[in-house]
Parts: structure tokens; sequence; C-alpha cells
């Protein structure tokens, strides 16, 4: 018994100092044959010039080589080298150190190959364009449009016309002699001729709306006895339907003096405009419908009213449209597609759409500069509408953007890395032979 317990402990000693000479040998091997192999997979801790694979962080190379795993070239990390033990930089880390790209030039045939174009950025409007579906909520075959004072007062002087009379757009109906409206002239042009004229041009408007035009205002700053009427005129061509009231007769603002018709029928459409572009609809915008029984006919009109919002959950504003038209083919309850030319924004930098790259990490856009490079650079963008985009810093007016071919200069892995497949045109450098394993 004792002799076969000896035996089994030599046995056990034997396969083990084996297995450590077997383990010694094989890391030997590795360290005496393939220097090169574990330069190229294995981090270096030095950070000077390294060269590393666009699409496997880990190779990284003291020269440009190729990657021993996928082929392709490797190139300068510009990036923090990770240490020794293969730790990785964060997302966060280098999103944050992303904001500098570098210039890149392509030969022209390339250029050309890809079909690269480029724009200006350029100043100008925003212009916007509602779309949605609206429905015909009612059809007034006698169309008559309701002829108002403008304010309180008395009405001085009237057109002679009465029922059947027709009547051009522009044309003098009735004037209107209002003490409120003469004691507003009065602070207006005491106001002027003191040298206020903030106080002053704030006045104009309200004297508009209440029934005088430019030229009475310009004969109030001239000095004009403050006793101008209020004229109220003809906005479109057609005929008297009703006439009340006469000279020396009291009005109010909610008198109706003419009711005037014309040869065509008022169709009242109402849309739902979504919660986004509440701010972007206001009365007197213009539109357009068109029909699905009427295909190629399209109608026009404006922004009568806006509503408040209505319902909770859909958060839905209301806007009732007008338009006219002698079509007799209109019908209540007929959905209609309606386009509103929403609040334009004036003199900001627009680009293409297409010129604009998303990324998790932000918006940005590659520049053309004058001696042929191209650039990546960061912008800030704004609202957006009819294919353009508002740029609110990152460019200057005048600088060239691309618009198409873009995604190969700006390539999510590497910007440097893809632009040098593209343009390089010398041949790759041959494998060496300890890279081969």
């Amino acid at each position: 018994m004792r002799l076969k317990s000896l035996t089994i402990i030599l046995f056990f000693i034997v396969v083990g100092a084996l297995a450590l000479s077997h383990s010694g040998a094989i890391n030997s091997f590795v360290s005496e044959q393939s220097p090169s192999a574990r330069e190229s997979h294995v981090v270096a801790s030095s950070d000077n010039n390294k060269y590393v694979c666009p699409m496997h962080s880990h190779i990284v190379s003291h020269e440009a080589d190729e990657c021993p795993i996928c082929g392709m070239e490797l190139v300068i990390n510009t990036s923090r080298q990770p240490d020794a033990l293969g730790e990785r930089t964060t997302g966060i880390e280098s999103s944050q150190q992303a904001e500098v790209y570098p210039e890149v030039r392509i030969s022209p045939l390339v250029v050309h190959n890809l079909g690269i174009r480029s724009e200006l950025v350029e100043r100008g409007n925003l212009s916007h364009r509602i779309e949605t579906i609206g429905k015909i909520t009612r059809v007034d075959p006698m169309a008559r449009s309701r002829i108002t004072s403008p304010i309180s007062g008395t009405i001085i002087e009237m057109v002679d016309k009465y029922s059947g009379a027709k009547v051009q757009q522009d044309e003098f109906l009735f004037s209107v002699a209002s003490e409120e409206l003469f004691a507003l002239e009065k602070a207006f042009q005491q106001a002027f001729m003191q040298g206020d004229k903030p106080t002053a041009s704030g006045m104009i408007p309200k004297l508009v709306s209440m029934g005088l035009d430019a030229h009475q205002v310009a004969q109030l700053q001239n000095g004009a006895e403050p006793i101008f009427p209020a004229k109220v005129f003809a906005r479109e061509d057609g005929f008297v339907f009703t006439r009340r009231g006469g000279e020396g007769e009291p009005v109010t603002s909610s008198f109706t003096v003419f009711n005037l018709g014309g040869n065509y029928q008022v169709i009242e459409v109402t849309v739902e405009i979504f919660e986004r572009q509440w701010d972007l609809v206001k009365e007197g915008q213009k539109a357009s419908m068109q029909l699905r029984n009427l295909p190629g006919k399209i109608f026009y009109g404006t922004v009568e009213r806006v509503d408040e919002p209505v319902g909770y959950t859909t958060r839905a504003l209301e806007s009732r449209l007008k338009f006219k038209t002698d079509h007799q083919g209109m019908t209540q309850s007929t959905f209609a597609r309606v386009i509103i030319d929403g609040k334009s924004k004036q003199d900001v930098l627009l680009v293409s759409r297409d010129a604009v790259i998303r990324t998790a990490a932000g918006e940005r856009v590659v520049t053309l500069t004058e001696d042929g490079r191209f650039q990546p650079v960061s912008v800030t963008i704004g609202e957006e509408a009819n294919g353009r985009i508002e740029i609110v810093t990152g460019l200057l007016e005048g600088q060239r953007v691309v618009v198409s071919g873009q995604f190969l200069l700006d390539s999510e892995s590497n910007l440097m890395a893809g632009l040098n497949r593209i343009s390089n045109s010398e041949p790759p450098n041959p494998i060496r032979e300890d890279q081969k394993h």
C-alpha cells in the first residue's frame, strides 16, 4: 500500500514538471518569434504618433501598416490613447473632444466620381407652409360682405347708391365723424410737434384702424386741423345688397351700413392646426384648397378666424378659412387638402436640408474651403421649412457647404480613415511576413 501511494505522488510530480516546461517554451516562442504581432495587437502606453485601425480600436502600431483583422490601413490616432490594460475611452469623453475636425483634400477626379455638390450659405427669409386636412362647414350661395363703421360716431357723408347698384373695389362708401377720433388725432399731432416721435409712431396703427389713411396722417404731421373723419371704402367689386342709415344718423362699430353682394359663393372651411404650428397661423394669411372630386382645381382664400386651442388630448387649434368661388361643385361636409402660407422668419442664414448631418453628438455640415479642402463644422440649427434649415451658429454667409456626397466625407467611424481610403491613389503597403501570423 505504501509503495502504491509513493508511485501516485511521483506520477503527479512528473506531470507538473512537464506542464511548466511546455508553458515556458510557448511563452519564449511568442516573445522571440512574434514581436511585431504583440506590438500591433497590444495597446501601448506611449502616446507619441500611434497608428490605430478605424474599425478595431485595440489594434495599435508604431508604423502605418494594415490591420491584421480587416486589412484596413492604419491611421494616426489623434485622440487619447488607451492604457496598457486595454481601457477604452468612454463615449462622453469622445463627444467632448470631437469639436475640431481636420481639413482633408481630395483629388478633383474623385470629387467628380463621387458626385459631390456644394452650395453657398445664403441669407434670406424662411417661409412656412402648413399642410392639413379641412372640412367644408358652410356654403353661402348668396355671398355678402358686411360693411360696418370702424368707430362709433355720426355719418356725415354717404354714396348715393341703393340696392342693386354696382360698386367697384376701393370706391368710397361713407364717412363717420367721431369725437374720440378727433381727440386721438389731436394727441398724435401734439406728440409729433413736440418731437416725441416714439409716442406718435405708436398712435399711427390705431389711427389707421379707425379709418384714417396715410395721406390724412401726413396732413396731421404738417399741422392740418385734427378733424378728419373716418372714411370707408369697398374692399372688392360687387353690388349693393342692402343699405342702412343715412347722413346725420348715429352709428356704432357693430352697425352694418352696407351689405355688398358678389357673383360668387362663399365657402367656409374649418381646419385643425397641431400644437407645434400654433404660432405660425394668424388671421389674414393666404391659403389654398384642393378637393378630391375636383382634380386639378385650386381655390384660393384667407384665414378668417383663429380660435383658442380645443381638446386636451388632441391639442388642436381650430381655424376658419374663407374661399370665394363661382364653382357650383362645392358641397357641405366635403373634406379638402388645405395649405396655409404661415408666418415667415426674416433675414436668417439658410442651407439646404441635405447639407446638415444629424448625429447623436449634434448637427454638423461639411464646408468647402477656398483652397479646395473639405472640413466638417459643428453647427446649431433653428427652424426648418420647405427643404431649408436655419443656421444659428457655426457658419457665415458666403461659405460653401457640401449638399451631396457628404456622408462619405464625414464617416461616423473615422473621418480621416474614410477619406484616405477614397483619395489615396498609391497601392496599399504589402503585408509583412511577420503580420501574416
